[in-house]
């Protein structure tokens, strides 16, 4: 457990450290609204089907569309920022080698 509780905050230091205090780009406003828009989603999307299942009524479509459309739009956003992450590699060496 170890290994990977230290690899994830070497994630997350890297993310930070590459993506907001170095540079800031497309892709660090990518990860934020992804993430939120994400969690938005999911969080409102099992609070209406909590209350669907408690009170026994029918989620309507506009119910529905209003937690699966950001929870669809921040998973693009993520996998975007993803895109832009793999993509972000240096192309010129620092240094020749001897």
């Amino acid at each position: 457990m170890e290994f990977f509780i230290k690899h994830g905050i070497n994630t997350i230091k890297r993310i930070f450290y590459n993506y907001y205090l170095r540079d800031f780009s497309i892709a660090s406003l990518e990860l934020v609204l992804g993430l939120a828009l994400f969690l938005f989603g999911v969080t409102t999307g099992a609070l209406f089907w909590w209350a669907s299942i408690s009170t026994a009524v029918v989620a309507t479509a506009g119910t529905v569309m209003l937690a699966a459309l950001p929870v669809i739009v921040g998973t693009f956003l993520l996998l975007s920022f993803l895109n832009y992450d793999i993509r972000n590699v240096p192309r010129m060496p620092l240094q020749r080698l001897l």
